[in-house]
């Protein structure tokens, strides 16, 4: 029987795609390599001389050639249509140090003039600088960023382990500069968020200074929301420590309520048991058992507060110059009674990373809790800057409530009742809202409102209770008491709470 010319053209592509030809060629090149060598080297034991070697070597010619056959054939490269082999796309970085990265590249001047592109280079070179100010985020330097301008993000991203990338256009006129930036986020190739800012061109260094400082903070606010929303939607199981450490920060950017501070304990605990000297996870772990003490969703209060004064020492001992350690830790002593220690740490937060607005949300807390009248207006003036400022940070809703406890500690009702209704308003769980609301709305004479109020953050809340409350605040404004009194005015107006012994004793 012979075989077809198709039939042999068919079997010789399927040696070849097996790799036949290439395993008997090999084989073949290493045994005359083999043959050479011992000729040259012993002449009287040369191999392929005699008919036992020439047998061998056939014998093992053909195992190779049956090796070649049977072995798993290599899968073939995936083709697109027009038939070119597509190697699969790699997934874009996902690691910790991408998820908090962000590369500034080159803006791009909308006019062609030299004078142009050297000013929007130097604006993008500014807008670095200032998001170096941003807390937990990594900026590529613009010397490794500038020159991959022109690539796509998701190239970008790639090369430089960034997963946010900072682009824009640069415009001016005689009087009159616009700079028009983005933040895409490479991982999922959305458009994070744009935004335009224009300036009159007075002085040249002042612009880029304001320009890029409003770029940062609108970054820093955009990138914590991302990052917030992103862990809100993925399983605690299998996160890294850096991700279960930043989950557990959406129990107050996204709900503030009892479940949510379990929740939070839970995950930084699986952190704190993958990286135990991780320092952010111990001082937020300290952030939410005291969050939990002050907003009465603590089983053991005493013990709670004791063992996050406890994580905050075992966190400054492991980063005792990191800002984001030095934050949290600010407003758990604030909470704690030590006013004077959180208001030095909070202001030396601020000067190291000076767009850290949190921090300055800290600071503004330590001035109007029991400040002096000039202290108060202080505070004050820093909120109200936050919130005209950065607008879309996710600390807005507690801005309100400072604002709320300020206003109050100056005998300004109406503007607490706003602020406070506005803080609940985002967090309708938030028991110290409603009470500041309370408080207010009592004070104005309101007391139904206040009444209705109370029984909000007892529904929020069922643990809540007026009295236990207004003995924590006397306890930790044991220094300054007239603020206990202030921050409750209006509930004892009310008849929600009867007048402290003290008050009673004072009144005859």
């Amino acid at each position: 029987m012979t075989m077809s010319g198709q039939g042999w053209s068919q079997a010789m592509g399927e040696a070849r795609d097996r790799g036949l030809g290439r395993a008997l060629g090999a084989y073949v090149f290493t045994l005359v390599l083999l043959a050479t060598l011992e000729w040259v080297s012993n002449p009287d034991r040369a191999l392929l001389l005699r008919g036992t070697d020439i047998q061998l070597a056939l014998g093992g010619l053909a195992l190779a050639g049956l090796l070649a056959w049977f072995a798993p054939r290599p899968r073939p490269l995936d083709t697109g249509k027009a038939g070119a082999p597509t190697v699969p796309e790699r997934a874009l970085p996902v690691s910790d140090t991408a998820q908090a990265s962000v590369a500034v590249m080159p803006l791009e001047p909308l006019s062609r003039g030299e004078d142009d592109a050297l000013l929007a280079q130097g604006f993008s070179a500014e807008i670095t600088r200032a998001l170096s100010g941003v807390p937990d985020l990594r900026v590529v330097p613009f010397a490794q960023s500038a020159p991959l301008a022109g690539q796509t993000a998701e190239a970008i991203a790639k090369t430089l382990n960034a997963r946010y990338i900072l682009s824009g256009t640069f415009q001016r006129s005689p009087a009159r500069v616009r700079v028009i930036v983005r933040l895409t986020d490479a991982q999922s190739r959305t458009e994070a968020w744009v935004a335009s800012y224009e300036h009159e061109l007075d002085d040249l260094f002042k612009v880029q200074r304001e320009v890029a400082e409003a770029i940062a903070v609108e970054t820093g606010s955009q990138y914590l929301n991302i990052v917030s929303e992103d862990l809100c939607r993925q399983p605690p199981q299998g996160l890294s420590a850096w991700s279960l450490t930043h989950k557990a920060l959406t129990f107050w950017t996204v709900s503030y309520t009892a479940e949510a501070s379990a929740d939070a304990i839970g995950w930084l605990e699986q952190a704190l048991e993958l990286e135990p000297d991780n320092a952010m996870a111990h001082v937020l772990l300290a952030f939410v058992l005291n969050q939990r003490v002050v907003n009465s969703f603590a089983d053991d209060p005493l013990g709670e507060n004791g063992r996050a004064l406890a994580e905050v020492d075992a966190a400054l001992r492991l980063a005792p110059r990191d800002a984001t350690v030095m934050e949290y830790a600010a407003l758990v002593w604030l909470n704690c009674g030590f006013r004077k220690r959180s208001l030095q740490t909070a202001r030396r937060v601020v000067a190291i990373a000076p767009f850290n607005m949190v921090a300055w949300g800290y600071v503004g807390c330590n001035l109007v809790w029991g400040g002096s009248p000039k202290e108060v207006e202080e505070g004050l003036a820093i909120l109200q800057r936050l919130l005209d400022e950065a607008p879309n940070h996710p600390s807005v809703p507690f801005w309100h409530y400072f604002l709320a406890v300020g206003h109050t500690e100056a005998g300004r009702y109406e503007p607490a009742q706003e602020h406070a209704h506005t803080a609940v308003g985002f967090h309708p769980g938030f028991c110290l809202g409603w009470v500041a609301l309370a408080n207010a709305q009592g004070a104005l004479g309101d007391g139904a409102a206040a009444a209705e109020s109370i029984a909000r953050a007892q529904a929020a809340n069922p643990r809540f209770d007026l009295e236990k409350f207004r003995q924590y605040l006397t306890a930790i404004s044991r220094e300054w008491p007239e603020t206990a009194k202030r921050q409750t005015i209006g509930l004892v107006k009310s008849g929600l709470l009867e007048p402290a012994p003290e008050e009673m004793a004072a009144h005859g």
